[in-house]
Formats: C-alpha cells, structure tokens, sequence
C-alpha cells in the first residue's frame, strides 16, 4: 500500500546532520534521492534484535498457535531475519553544530562531506508517491540494553532501539518497512531510494573535513553547483563532542 513518512517525538526546527564520503554524496545529488540501506547490511549485528520480554513473548505466541507448515516464519528467530531483510534506514545525527566524534567515524579519509537539514525540511520534501509498503517512520533512537526494555514493542520500534554505548551518536533514523505477513519474503533490494523533490530545499549547508586538502574543498563546491545546489560550502571546524 502506498505510504507517507510518519514523523513522530520531533520538532520541525531539529537540526540533522548526515556524514559521508564523496561518492555517498554525489549519488545522493544525482538521484535525487536519501539511501535507505537494508538493516542487515550495517556493521551492527545486533540491528532489530527484540527486547528480551518481548522475544519471550514472541516465542510463547508461537508455541500457543502452533507452527504453520506454510508460512516460512514459525518463531522468533524466523521472524526477526525477516524483518531485517525487510526494513531500510538512514541515519541522522542531531545536533545544534557538526560534531569531532562524527568526523573520526564517518571521515577517517578526511575526504568526507556534512550536509545540515532539518525535521521540517526532510519532511516537506521527500517524495513518497511512488513507495509502497507497510510504514515509514522517522523519530529518535532510543538507548537502552535489551534486557532494559519492557513490554511488547510494535516490532518497527526494534529498530530504533540501539545499545547505551552507541548513545554518542544522537541518532535521528528514518525506517521504511516492507515486510508482509501475508506473503513473507527475502527476496529485498540491499536498498530503496526514497525520492526528494527539491533537494536544494532540503539540504541547507555542505561541510566538507575539518583536514581535507583545499583540492576537495574546491571538488566539493564545484559538485554542488553542477546540480545546483545552493547550500554553501564551508570547511568544518571541530565542533560539539
């Protein structure tokens, strides 16, 4: 069925930052898209694990219904390896400025790029005309151990819950699900594009690394006046930790 972003806990004016290399960058201009990557794909194995409670209660719902010879998910474990496989992301780091722990993880080249938006922004410019599927989501991240976590989550929620070590990250995520319970399948794109009308309304500035060489800098501003972006380039300055 044909989807809208749901935006939920976060106001308008919250500034958003995303880091990446050129090449992520100059994909995002030319398809004028944001990059949803498939959850399974990050580095983080843990990715959509079900809180403890709720994994339980999952379990037992399958042992009181009993297994279903033609459904491919038939507890927990079944479950969650296809939600994984079925829910895209991008991720959003909040903070009033750029951020030095941002560029160490996401700049280790120092041939990387920030760009600046806001909630309002993201919100009255992607396109979600052309997306089908069962929601698309975008709020904070919450930080809490699986065993920290109570009661039973609607299962998209999984996935905005990440490890309290992670909590430097301040992540704003966008979530789009695909799963089908009536016909399950695997069989996913490694991603989805979700399409932004004006990207030159969305992104409000380009930072380029603290440490790049004046050569990127000048590549960069050169790339955003080629698809005409008029978001200014400016070289970061280590900012909030």
């Amino acid at each position: 069925m044909n989807i809208h972003l749901e935006i939920e806990d976060l106001d308008d004016e919250v500034i958003l930052w995303r880091y990446m290399d050129l090449p992520k960058f100059v994909s995002m201009l030319e398809k004028e898209a944001i990059w949803l990557a498939r959850a399974d794909t990050f580095g983080d194995k843990h990715e959509g694990r079900f809180p403890d409670e709720m994994r339980e209660y999952i379990e037992k719902a399958y042992e009181s219904f009993g297994v279903d010879d033609k459904s491919p998910v038939n507890d927990a474990s079944d479950f969650q390896d296809y939600l994984v496989k079925n829910t895209f992301i991008s991720c959003w780091h909040h903070n009033l400025e750029e951020n030095m722990v941002m560029w160490e993880i996401y700049g280790k080249d120092k041939n990387a790029v920030a760009v600046q938006t806001t909630v309002e922004a993201i919100a009255n410019y992607v396109d979600t005309s052309g997306m089908s599927g069962h929601s698309l989501i975008m709020k904070n991240v919450e930080y809490k151990n699986a065993d920290e976590i109570a009661g039973i989550l609607a299962y998209e929620d999984s996935f905005f819950r990440k490890r309290k070590h992670f909590s430097f990250e301040k992540e704003v995520r966008i979530s789009f699900d695909t799963y089908s319970q009536i016909n399950p399948s695997k069989d996913t794109p490694y991603g989805h594009k979700l399409p932004v009308q004006f990207m030159s309304g969305m992104i409000h500035k380009v930072l380029v690394h603290p440490d790049s060489s004046d050569w990127f800098y000048d590549a960069v501003d050169s790339i955003t006046t080629k698809y005409g972006l008029h978001a200014s380039v400016e070289r970061g300055m280590y900012g909030n930790t």
